[in-house]
């Protein structure tokens, strides 16, 4: 999968680098500014831009992130948007139709949509994002098969999420989930964090408190506070299984310390990059034709953690 992905990716700079005079104006709009997968993806797609013009393009690009994820400040980052007379709006959607009305709007005006991570239900020109139903069932499978090594039968699975309605992190649930489907094993109820460490860490507290053999985070921020309370209860002697989501300083410094065993790693530099490059090749006349890229997931651990750093 990496091996296609750099490939992929060659392909489509060398084919972007091939022109250049593009003139246009790019709104990129994530969940939040807060999570550091947002911040990774906006570097990189910042980095990729710079590339071009360098090459003799002049392409701007502006952040309108909300502070945190709330549809309805979305909403109004994608109106600020069409104000601002962009030509394109890069967008990873809170939910699926929230902001469809909004997206709509801003097509009839003209300006052309592009998904990363997240899409919404509304047909964009492109899409690149990890397919997280999959990556969900790949980190269930990782912790299915430590369960079946160690003995470990049945139990609660506690499961501390970040925004309901947050569409991704749905998939992320179902995919997990459905690794478990007529097993001893129960699903606990969805307990929201707003992605907030400290949040995730008092409910992870509350979860293992009530008894639960394993905490599941879907998203960084709820990955990273879930490990900080299991790591507490490790000190005070008591074992809880802990894996989640996405790749930060924080998380990877968990799995090092052994109270995350291991965490689904995505890429947001290939998102940003890629939505980059998809609009230069729009801009050049490419009928993108609504392509979904699938742009990977891994499985980070023990084994491998020391290459993500």
């Amino acid at each position: 999968m990496k091996k296609f992905l750099a490939a992929l990716l060659v392909v489509l700079c060398v084919a972007s680098m091939a022109f250049a005079g593009v003139k246009t104006k790019i709104g990129l709009i994530t969940m939040d500014q807060m999570d550091v997968h947002w911040v990774r993806l906006k570097t990189a797609a910042e980095e990729r831009v710079k590339e071009l013009n360098a090459a003799g393009n002049e392409i701007e690009m502006v952040w309108l992130a909300p502070e945190t994820k709330d549809n309805q400040q979305q909403i109004e980052k994608i109106q600020n948007a069409v104000a601002d007379n962009v030509n394109y709006i890069i967008i990873a959607c809170n939910d699926s139709t929230s902001a469809n009305r909004a997206l709509q709007e801003a097509m009839d005006a003209g300006i052309k949509i592009i998904y990363v991570d997240a899409p919404a239900t509304l047909k964009a020109s492109a899409t690149f994002a990890t397919d997280n139903f999959a990556g969900g069932k790949q980190i269930g499978e990782y912790l299915a098969k430590l369960f079946e090594k160690n003995g470990v039968t049945e139990g609660t699975i506690g499961i501390v999420d970040a925004q309901a309605g947050v569409q991704s992190c749905q998939d992320r649930y179902d995919g997990f989930a459905s690794v478990f489907k007529g097993t001893k094993f129960v699903m606990g109820e969805r307990q929201y964090s707003d992605g907030d460490n400290s949040k995730a860490q008092e409910l992870a507290n509350t979860l293992i408190n009530n008894g639960v053999v394993a905490i599941y985070g879907t998203n960084d921020g709820a990955t990273n506070g879930s490990a900080a309370a299991v790591k507490d209860a490790k000190n005070n002697g008591t074992n809880i299984y802990c894996v989640g989501w996405d790749k930060s300083d924080s998380n990877i410094a968990h799995v090092e310390g052994g109270e995350l065993l291991a965490f689904a790693a995505q890429n947001p530099n290939i998102m940003g990059s890629m939505a980059i490059d998809a609009v230069v090749d729009m801009e050049n006349g490419k009928d993108l034709g609504g392509a979904v890229v699938d742009t990977g997931v891994a499985t980070v651990d023990a084994s491998n953690v020391a290459q993500y750093k």
